[in-house]
């Protein structure tokens, strides 16, 4: 059983193939994740003219809502960046017409180091991944640079599921699962206007936690 709960721990953290892999990524990545990652999308308020970025995309449900807010004759473009070549894989294949057509661009590569220039994206999401983050200080550090002024970050999260897979094993690796020092991170790197928000109810119960760069959103 302990080898059990470390290989779903290790593949919440960095998602691998194999039977446990293709488990998480059924089971959580797609059902369980499936309303946060909308929902970070929708708080979002995505224009056409967006460049977004979503960090930890695992197979790609959060990238396909974003999508859908851009349309395929408008400037913007969404883009995501991953740890684990896996699931860049697994979203390549469930994205490709996005991908052919200039729309999305999916990267293998770490918050720490983001690979975009200063001030290039409008719109940040991450969902269920800020505490695996080796240093969340600068994870967060590194979201702020790459956001234009006036732009906005957002990431959710069901504390609920959270906490049951910490105490119950199965989530070994999550370092700082509580966001009031996600948020105090987000503030230290420099965003501002920061807020939390509820959403359903009982353990469906998503919380989403928001915030800004200081500046104008850019209008085209």
């Amino acid at each position: 059983m302990q080898h059990f709960k470390r290989a779903v721990s290790q593949n919440l953290k960095l998602p691998t193939g194999g039977p446990i892999g293709w488990l998480v990524k059924e089971l959580i990545f797609l059902r369980t994740n499936d309303p946060c990652e909308v929902q970070a999308a929708k708080l979002l308020n995505i224009q056409p003219h967006h460049q977004v970025l979503e960090v930890g995309f695992g197979p790609g449900v959060g990238l396909k809502e974003a999508l859908g807010y851009i349309g395929k004759d408008d400037p913007g473009k969404v883009y995501g960046l991953e740890l684990s070549p896996q699931m860049v894989h697994v979203a390549t294949k469930r994205l490709q017409p996005y991908i052919a057509s200039g729309k999305l661009q999916l990267t293998v590569g770490d918050v720490m180091n983001l690979p975009y220039p200063d001030g290039s994206m409008d719109r940040i999401f991450h969902v269920n991944c800020f505490y695996f983050w080796d240093d969340l200080h600068q994870g967060c550090r590194e979201l702020y640079r790459v956001l234009s002024p006036g732009g906005a970050v957002a990431t959710t999260m069901n504390r609920t599921l959270v906490k049951k897979g910490v105490d119950g094993g199965l989530n070994m690796y999550a370092r700082r699962t509580d966001p009031e020092e996600y948020m105090k991170a987000l503030e230290r790197a420099g965003f501002v206007g920061l807020k939390e928000e509820e959403f359903g109810e009982g353990k469906n119960k998503i919380y989403g936690y928001t915030a800004s760069k200081e500046g104008e959103d850019r209008k085209d």
